[in-house]
């Protein structure tokens, strides 16, 4: 049996954003008008940087190129293209492609390519983001840098591939540099003995939901186990405290984890709770309180975080889960999934659920950092290899 023909290749991969929902709403002759005019669009000037198409995938196009440079200088100009091409016009009327580019060893036959070069452009092209240009580490240190400005993604672990893949972007705002989950390592200290993230977040085929949707589904979710912890705890009503003093009535409300020891009571004063409470009124320190108890402020405080830590551990645990969101995210229709778009494992779970913990005992930073992170991912969404994602 002969040996398969082989060359180094760079391949290219496009694809429409939402294709099946285009087409779903228009004609057959409306659907073949808007491939043509994709086709027209787009391959010559996939051709005039030098590539070959090798075959055409529905509305997909697989290019071959032998510059790296030259495909994803290729990708840019057609994104670019497209972008005069759809302004002023209406969402369903606008053509926006995905591009990947990959570099390797791929067959050739029967005027096709075949192996896992061309595989990893096709699980990268599933993951990347309409209107933008990304291409492999096998790429990035073939090309020449000063041509194509990019910004690194991340590792991706993409299904079927055993090595995670190093992922770039064309993106002239940003110059090169550590990725976000490197960044938060470095904030976080876990680098060294948390795993490197699968890789940085995507669009995938659900959008990307705002930041602010995440933080209303977070401060519900937190209203949810702060309710949870009261109602374990057993918190008993504050104390309302009355004195009749010669400036007139004083009525206060306090709890009893908010109060200061202090000396004897007063005359004239009354505590209405039945704890035992001893209370003073001074003119200079003012109304104060003492418990009976030997709790102490701080050490009250101590058992709510932890058993506020204990609870929204096990809540985030069963309800990713059960339902691959917290009540909060399935309210306001997100969940969670894993970076390439399937379900969570048993240990994404928990890291997510255990570092979002540290996101917020981080004074908020590590949920403050989604507000920047292009693709608007926590610390715990970094580390645990996760991202939020519409469920509509």
């Amino acid at each position: 049996m002969a040996a398969p023909t082989t060359r180094h290749l760079t391949i290219l991969l496009t694809d429409i954003k939402g294709f099946t929902d285009k087409t779903s709403a228009k004609s057959r002759a409306d659907i073949q008008a808007m491939l043509d005019e994709h086709r027209a669009v787009v391959l010559p000037i996939l051709q005039e940087h030098g590539g070959n198409l090798v075959k055409t995938i529905g509305d997909a196009f697989l290019m071959s190129f032998d510059s790296p440079t030259n495909a994803v200088l290729a990708g840019v100009a057609v994104q670019e293209a497209l972008r005069k091409r759809n302004e002023g016009r209406a969402a369903d009327d606008r053509l926006e492609i995905r591009i990947a580019i990959n570099a390797g060893e791929v067959n050739l036959a029967d005027n096709d390519v075949f192996g896992e070069a061309v595989n990893i452009t096709a699980r990268i092209e599933g993951l990347a983001e309409a209107g933008q240009v990304w291409f492999t580490e096998a790429v990035y240190l073939a090309m020449n840098k000063n041509e194509v400005p990019s910004s690194e993604i991340g590792l991706m672990q993409l299904k079927g591939i055993p090595e995670k893949i190093r992922v770039y972007k064309v993106r002239r705002e940003e110059p090169l540099g550590a990725s976000s989950s490197e960044a938060v390592k470095a904030v976080t200290g876990l680098s060294a003995f948390m795993p490197r993230p699968k890789a940085a977040p995507v669009a995938g085929t659900a959008p990307v939901p705002s930041t602010w949707k995440r933080f209303a589904a977070l401060c519900v979710d937190g209203l949810i186990v702060g309710a949870l912890v009261s109602s374990i705890s057993g918190d008993k009503p504050r104390a309302h405290i009355r004195k009749k003093y010669s400036k007139g009535q004083v009525n206060v409300d306090l709890p009893a984890s908010f109060i200061k020891k202090t000396g004897a009571p007063m005359p004239n004063m009354n505590v209405a709770d039945g704890e035992g409470n001893k209370v003073v009124f001074d003119d200079k320190k003012g109304l104060q309180v003492t418990v009976d108890d030997d709790g102490s402020e701080d050490s009250e405080h101590g058992r709510r975080d932890w058993l506020f830590a204990l609870c929204w551990f096990i809540y985030s645990l069963i309800f990713l889960k059960r339902w691959g969101a917290t009540p909060g995210k399935k309210l306001l229709k997100l969940k969670v999934v894993s970076i390439d778009g399937s379900p969570l494992d048993e240990k994404q779970r928990a890291m997510r659920a255990a570092i979002s913990l540290i996101s917020g005992y981080a004074a908020g930073i590590g949920y403050l950092w989604a507000f920047f992170e292009p693709q608007r991912r926590g610390w715990h969404d970094l580390l645990a290899d996760t991202r939020v994602v519409s469920a509509e």
